[in-house]
C-alpha cells in the first residue's frame, strides 16, 4: 500500500513555503510560458501564446478582441519596453490606460519584465492575505475592482516581493498559485487552523 498524508507545519520561513508549495503547482501548457517568455524580442504569436496560458485555455471572442486591438497592435512599442533596463511605469501605463483587466496589464508587465514584474491574480492575492493573517476568503476575479487589484499590486505585493528579495518570480507565483487555489477548495483551508 502506499498512502499519503498532510502533515500541518508552520514557520516563517518565506523560501520554504517556495519551496514546498511550487511543487504542488500544475498549469496546462507550461512549455508555452516558457518557449516565450525567455525571448528578448516578442512576436505576436509570442504575445498570442503568452496570453492563451495566462488563460489557461482559448480566449474568449471578447478578449481575443481586447489582446488584438489593446495589446498585439503596440507590439513595438511592449518590445521597446522589453529593451529598456527599467520600465518607466507612468509611461506603460499611459500607453496601456485603455487595458482596463488589471490581471492583463499586470501579466503584460511581467511579460515584459519577468524578473522583475511577479504575475497577479486572485490566488496570488488570495495567498499574500493569508500569510499575512488578513481576510483572505471573499478573494475572487469579480470581488475587488481592477483600482483596488493595481493599488495592492504596487503598493503591497510587489514593495513585499522586492523587501524579501525573492528572485526565482517564477517559482514565487507557482507557490502562492499553488497554495491560493488550494484556500479556495472546498474548505480545506479549514485543516490550516
Amino acid at each position: 500500500m502506499k498512502l499519503v498524508t498532510l502533515v500541518n507545519t508552520k514557520n516563517e520561513n518565506l523560501i520554504d513555503f517556495i519551496n514546498s508549495w511550487s511543487k504542488l503547482y500544475s498549469f496546462s501548457n507550461e512549455a508555452i510560458y516558457s518557449k516565450s517568455i525567455v525571448k528578448e524580442t516578442f512576436s505576436k504569436t509570442d504575445i498570442q501564446n503568452l496570453y492563451r496560458w495566462k488563460n489557461g485555455m482559448k480566449l474568449s471572442v471578447l478578449k481575443q478582441k481586447s489582446l488584438d486591438t489593446k495589446i498585439k497592435a503596440k507590439l513595438s512599442i511592449i518590445n521597446t519596453f522589453k529593451s529598456n533596463n527599467e520600465i518607466d511605469i507612468d509611461a506603460f501605463r499611459k500607453e496601456f490606460k485603455n487595458l482596463q483587466a488589471t490581471v492583463w496589464k499586470i501579466f503584460l508587465l511581467h511579460i515584459i519584465k519577468p524578473n522583475k514584474y511577479p504575475i497577479y491574480d486572485q490566488h496570488i492575492h488570495r495567498t499574500f492575505l493569508f500569510i499575512h493573517n488578513e481576510d483572505w476568503s471573499n478573494i475572487s476575479n469579480t470581488s475587488i475592482s481592477n483600482k483596488a487589484k493595481e493599488q495592492f499590486y504596487f503598493e503591497r505585493y510587489l514593495p513585499f516581493i522586492e523587501v524579501q528579495n525573492i528572485k526565482d518570480l517564477k517559482k514565487l507565483d507557482e507557490a502562492f498559485f499553488a497554495f491560493g487555489q488550494f484556500l479556495n477548495t472546498r474548505n480545506y483551508a479549514s485543516l490550516l487552523e
